[in-house]
């Protein structure tokens, strides 16, 4: 992601997206596409034994969401973690407006880091 997106997003729950993204990023548990990277943002490896378990629960937190109904969040919340485009490139994809595009990733942070304790 460019300083721009890190220094847009803040707090334990960006961070815990963060971490989550870069063991998504291959694709292989939800049938994305994979995203090639560079630097400190290319894919780990498909093993599932080493990630965090918090990764499991975000997993459940979006599950959760979609099956709530709240399928633009989830795909918002996806297009902007997995793939790292900005907000102002990925509002028109999802048609909304860059201000629904960051509040929805705000929120997503915020359940993310009030469910995931430690």
């Amino acid at each position: 992601m460019s300083a721009a997106l890190r220094d847009e997003f803040e707090g334990r729950g960006h961070d815990l997206m963060q971490t989550w993204a870069l063991h998504r990023r291959g694709g292989e548990r939800d049938g994305l596409p994979k995203v090639m990277g560079s630097g400190w943002s290319e894919p780990l490896d498909a093993e599932h034994v080493n990630e965090p378990e918090f990764v499991l629960a975000i997993d459940h937190i979006l599950a959760g969401l979609y099956k709530s109904g709240f399928e633009h969040t989830v795909d918002i919340a996806k297009r902007f973690y997995l793939s790292g485009e900005a907000v102002w490139s990925l509002a028109p994809k999802v048609r909304r407006t860059e201000g629904f595009v960051r509040l929805t990733i705000r929120g997503v942070c915020d359940l993310v880091a009030r469910r995931i304790t430690a």
